[in-house]
């Protein structure tokens, strides 16, 4: 069977524009990654001209490098003139017709890896709510670069492991590992990047002899909601209630409910002891 070859960083970038633009009230959205000290954009959606190809930004120049130097989303109504930023890239910018702007930095576990920008060739009030999708695309491409960061390393830990007779405690690392990895498969949304860790969650199972499986697993489980399960893979990850209710667009309180809902089922005393228990029992990897 024929393998699909795994996107790039930069197709990432390039699917992540096209769903801001389908996605939000902005007419175009550009971005790019960082390289060195500078950003160069070469992602588009919904753009008229070319002036934004090629566009190198720097940190505290401009709307994206002021967003880039904080790690937290800038907008501005009125590009052209707005006092809050540098100028340096008002040709490109304006060449574009950009009135509006929203610059959300990409960030991969606390670094900083690009930018992407949702704009307006009109003028637009700031609103929250139509930003937000934009915001969460962002931060979704952050954990898919985190993930593969964390594949890449994983994969040559592992390979350095086989071969070799493995000692207690690497071996005791290594389905720690394993578990991480199962972890990380359930949260990626990305369809090569989840194949590509469970194919090493499976040569973990190789080199450990781990022959247990999900069917065996879930013999002795209980029911489980899809909507607990979610909550309590994001608790497995260390999100806090209200990180998880943002990303699952739930209410605080009714992500709580789930939580209390799922921590009965299991007869589990804690979050964090739900979380163990579902994860023996085969509901979270």
């Amino acid at each position: 069977m024929t393998q699909t070859a795994e996107p790039s960083d930069v197709d990432l970038i390039q699917k992540a524009t096209q769903e801001v633009a389908a996605s939000t009230g902005f007419s175009l959205s550009f971005g790019g990654l960082i390289s060195g000290t500078e950003l160069t954009i070469n992602a588009f959606s919904g753009a008229r001209t070319g002036r934004l190809d090629g566009l190198q930004v720097r940190k505290e120049r401009g709307l994206g490098g002021l967003a880039m130097a904080q790690k937290s989303p800038r907008f501005t109504r009125d590009y052209e003139h707005s006092p809050q930023i540098t100028h340096d890239y008002d040709a490109p910018v304006l060449g574009e017709g950009v009135v509006s702007l929203l610059a959300i930095p990409i960030v991969a576990s606390g670094t900083l890896r690009g930018l992407i920008y949702a704009g307006s060739h009109s003028l637009l009030m700031p609103d929250t709510v139509a930003a937000r999708p934009a915001v969460a695309i962002a931060d979704a491409l952050g954990r898919e670069l985190a993930i593969r960061d964390e594949v890449t390393r994983r994969l040559v830990a592992l390979q350095s492991h086989q071969g070799g007779r493995l000692s207690p405690t690497a071996e005791e690392h290594l389905r720690e590992q394993f578990a991480q990895i199962r972890q990380l498969a359930a949260d990626v949304s990305d369809r090569d990047v989840r194949l590509k860790l469970r194919s090493i969650g499976r040569s973990l199972a190789d080199v450990l002899g781990d022959e247990s499986n999900d069917t065996q697993l879930n013999a002795a489980a209980v029911l489980l909601s899809p909507r607990e399960i979610d909550v309590l893979s994001y608790v497995a990850l260390g999100y806090t209630n209200a990180r998880t209710a943002a990303l699952l667009y739930l209410t605080e309180q009714t992500v709580k409910g789930y939580l209390s809902s799922a921590m009965k089922k299991l007869d589990a005393s804690s979050r964090y002891a739900a979380v163990a228990i579902a994860r023996k029992q085969g509901h979270l990897p």
